[in-house]
């Protein structure tokens, strides 16, 4: 299996772009095969899903008159557009929502904008389903990778920063790249330029930019890589240089993850589908209440006071206690708290403005108390349910589902698909898209293959 350790006559960019140019499909774990076809399905589904969402139709409205049409697919619309904006568009769709994967310790987003430019760049020219996966799980590991460099310790990153912004083009532009077939010297330049054009920050969580920062990432990789292609130059060692990515943005960095057993370990297997259309430091507190509600068999008007206890990073990033709308919801424990205790579930319908400005659901808000609990992980809370005749009931989670110890299983990420491909296509044509889905590794024009639902 290639390694790409670090010797002194390159640099860290050199590095990871030589590994990337030397592996091949039958270098990867059976493991890591299968979760990348598991992560292409959960995109697929995400992708359809936030495909009539506002904030995709108005950026569909928003290129009309910058876009042209093209070979590349929308999915969930009957058009076609050029790459790049089929990048962005697909992109923000899967993330719409909130429901694309993540990689709980560093909150970084990779599937999103990396299957986004892969699919746009596979109907431009020919790939095959092991190459397209091969391709993905290069840039979720190169993004995963860059994350760790910068947010875990001994790293650290200013919290303000969307990892997804900063990380997402350099990884998605090593997945082009390696697609494209491109050199050693051209994929570390690649990468080059979608660091280069590394943005994002927190405060457009809960607007419609909460998706547009990682389809960015993805429109910038996927023109990062065709820029190199043509001979564009960027500096030798973009990511661990002076003044370069990982020092610029790391306080400081640890440069050591990016190339520490590459080939051997593999982050990209840390990145997990989520359960529900929520942030994911919310999904502990989710589960916790889901289980109280379970355990009590109550109406929420039994309800006395919900007391949460959370990680830190949980409540400093989820914590905006009177949400407005849906968006505001995807970054509020206090929200899914209390649809969660009034409805019983947590899905679409529990993100939706509706819910958030439901009457009964707001009283209920009001009966939410979290705090935080040092002791805890990003992936465990814990909760006690006070009703009003005294009872109390407590419930906690360890491991949510949806994190790197507790992945959703195949079953789950099929359903999870279908229950948002089939209001677009119906139930019999969803299946199908799904079953193709699993069957990619033996499919030998991937922009082709499924032209009744790319296109």
């Amino acid at each position: 299996m290639p390694q790409s350790q670090l010797d002194d006559s390159e640099g860290v960019s050199q590095a990871v772009a030589r590994y990337v140019r030397d592996t091949h499909w039958s270098d990867l774990p059976e493991v890591v095969r299968h979760e990348a076809v598991r992560a292409f399905i959960n995109w697929v589904g995400c992708a359809y899903g936030g495909a009539r969402h506002e904030a995709t139709l108005g950026a569909l409205a928003g290129l009309k008159e910058l876009s042209t049409s093209g070979p590349c697919s929308v999915l969930g619309h009957s058009i076609q557009i050029d790459p790049t904006s089929a990048a962005l568009v697909n992109g923000l769709a899967a993330s719409a929502n909130a429901w694309d994967d993540t990689h709980l310790s560093t909150i970084a987003h990779p599937t999103a904008p990396t299957a986004a430019a892969l699919l746009a760049q596979a109907q431009v020219r020919r790939v095959s389903g092991q190459d397209f996966l091969l391709a993905l799980v290069l840039s979720n590991e190169l993004q995963a990778r860059l994350s760790c460099a910068l947010a875990v310790a001994p790293a650290k990153v200013d919290i303000g920063f969307y990892m997804t912004g900063l990380t997402g083009a350099p990884g998605v532009a090593a997945g082009v790249a390696k697609l494209m077939g491109l050199s050693t010297q051209q994929i570390a330049y690649a990468i080059g330029i979608g660091a280069t054009q590394g943005a994002g920050f927190r405060a457009t969580h809960g607007t419609m930019c909460g998706g547009f920062v990682p389809a960015n990432a993805g429109r910038n990789g996927l023109l990062a890589a065709h820029f190199a292609a043509i001979g564009f130059t960027c500096h030798e060692d973009t990511l661990g240089g002076a003044n370069g990515f990982l020092q610029v943005f790391g306080h400081p960095a640890n440069p050591a993850a990016l190339t520490e057993k590459l080939g051997e370990h593999f982050e990209c297997m840390n990145v997990a589908a989520k359960p529900f259309p929520a942030g994911c430091l919310i999904h502990p507190a989710i589960e916790v209440c889901l289980q109280l509600r379970t355990t009590s068999d109550v109406s929420s008007r039994d309800v006395e006071r919900v007391e949460l206890q959370v990680s830190p990073l949980g409540l400093g990033l989820t914590g905006k206690s009177k949400p407005r709308h849906a968006y505001d919801a995807q970054v509020s424990v206090y929200h899914w708290a209390a649809a969660v205790m009034h409805h019983g579930r947590a899905g679409l319908y529990e993100a939706s403005d509706s819910c958030v400005q439901d009457p009964s659901v707001i009283a209920m808000r009001n009966r939410i108390f979290v705090q935080v609990a040092e002791d805890l992980s990003a992936d465990a809370a814990r909760g006690l349910l006070i009703l009003r005749n005294g009872q109390q009931i407590e419930a906690s989670i360890d491991a949510c589902l949806g994190s790197a110890q507790r992945p959703m299983s195949d079953e789950q990420i099929e359903a999870k698909t279908l229950s948002q491909v089939e209001p677009l296509l119906g139930s019999a044509r969803a299946q199908e898209l799904v079953d193709l889905c699993w069957n990619l590794p033996a499919v030998q024009d991937v922009g082709n293959a499924a032209p009744g639902f790319w296109r």
